[in-house]
């Protein structure tokens, strides 16, 4: 068969030639991807600022008590250990100093379990975008432009907790009340949203596998600080 491009209009049956016009009409389309570039593949995260609808206080106070219960419990595991340590390095036989300085109150104490609390949320929040709370009730940490949380941004937001959660909450929750998508102060400095996962854009959200070296990772974090903090009392 021999095909030549003829003069627009002309058809030769004997010679089977067929028209420029002919040849693209019939050639199949190479679609978007091949002609250019679809605009939607350059919106990875398909949201606008202001669009990704936050979670309310309530449900994120609910979260944030489940992780206190999981601090708490890694603190208390640590001074556990720590305790064990002691007694091992002391012979079965820790001094009465040793044990009544273990058993005050001191302000660096409340302070180090402070920074050990904030360094379990933000890891897990960087890394992920969730902390447990969150992950149990179905939420995840996003920039306002619906990309994963970044490790500086849940930082920034962590720390900023030390204000918002003050009152009980109570100013947190007052900025909250003031955001259309009920941004607390740590929220609107770090440019995050508190979203339900379902309401996040798919590129956002990460595996099981990354939550969970996240999680471990955190509670290394915390346990490590805990551990620190004892440390530093029993040395004070």
């Amino acid at each position: 068969m021999r095909i030549r491009v003829a003069p627009e209009g002309v058809r030769s049956t004997g010679d089977h030639e067929l028209s420029l016009e002919a040849i693209m009409s019939t050639a199949p389309d190479p679609g978007p991807g091949i002609i250019g570039i679809e605009l939607s593949a350059l919106s990875t995260y398909g949201a606008q600022p202001g669009s990704i609808q936050g979670v309310t206080f309530w449900p994120r106070a609910l979260a944030r008590l489940v992780d206190l219960l999981v601090h708490f419990s890694v603190s208390f595991a640590a001074g556990i250990f720590f305790t064990i340590m002691l007694f091992i390095a002391a012979a079965g036989h820790p001094s009465r100093l040793a044990i009544a300085r273990l058993s005050r109150f001191s302000i660096t104490a409340f302070v180090m379990a402070l920074l050990g609390s904030i360094a379990y949320q933000a890891i897990c929040e960087g890394v992920h975008g969730s902390s447990l709370g969150k992950l149990v009730l179905s939420m995840v940490v996003v920039q306002e432009d619906g990309s994963p949380c970044r490790l500086g941004s849940a930082v920034i937001r962590s720390f900023a907790y030390i204000i918002d959660g003050l009152f009980f909450g109570l100013i947190g929750y007052a900025a909250m009340q003031n955001s259309p998508q009920e941004q607390r102060h740590g929220d609107e400095w770090a440019h995050t949203v508190v979203c339900k996962r379902s309401n996040a854009p798919p590129a956002s959200l990460r595996g099981s596998g990354r939550f969970v070296a996240a999680f471990v990772l955190a509670l290394m974090a915390d346990a490590a600080i805990a551990m620190l903090s004892l440390l530093l009392k029993l040395n004070g």
